[in-house]
């Protein structure tokens, strides 16, 4: 997949990740509103608001920040349930953060669960993030106020990430074949 880039306002976000730091985890947002408004917090410079990736009701996705930067997008902790949250360490710091168009309430489209599958396996593979509840998260699960990202099921975006087919077969067995 190749995300179309878009970028966001040079104030939301910040160039590397402290630390040593790099992404262990996926944090999955709804935009609570339009892709085109969700966008629109990112690009005006005095929301302090970002997120890496952004996906429509369509399955268009877009990219705000590079994952080797820190997007500002899950950082206010209000009591946090994810068991893998490093206590004193702002989550964006190791997070990937992905926005989703639409509101807590709706039903994702196919498309948008789809592509959002497509991206977090993406993610995974790049970063060695394992692909699990505990690594793929709702971003309630960090500030526990929000309803963010809404009736997402994660173990349905988790079963729908395309599954890299290996060639089993040993060199010896494929030699032996040519």
């Amino acid at each position: 997949m190749q995300p179309l880039w878009v970028g966001c306002a040079s104030g939301n976000y910040r160039a590397g990740r402290p630390f040593g730091l790099q992404p262990e985890a996926i944090v999955i947002h709804i935009m609570d509103g339009s892709f085109t408004a969700g966008e629109s917090v990112f690009a005006d410079p005095t929301t302090r608001k970002s997120a890496h990736y952004g996906i429509s009701k369509e399955g268009i996705v877009h990219q705000y920040v590079h994952e080797s930067d820190t997007a500002f997008h899950a950082g206010i902790v209000v009591e946090p349930t994810w068991d893998l949250l490093k206590p004193g360490v702002n989550p964006n710091f190791y997070t990937v953060g992905i926005e989703h168009e639409g509101l807590a309430a709706d039903l994702w489209t196919d498309a948008q669960l789809e592509a959002s599958s497509s991206l977090v396996g993406e993610i995974g593979e790049r970063w060695g993030i394992l692909l699990d509840a505990e690594h793929v998260i709702r971003h309630h699960q960090i500030r526990a106020t929000k309803t963010c990202p809404g009736g997402l099921d994660v173990a349905q975006l988790l079963a729908n990430i395309p599954r890299v087919e290996t060639n089993t077969a040993s060199p010896k067995a494929e030699a032996q074949t040519a």
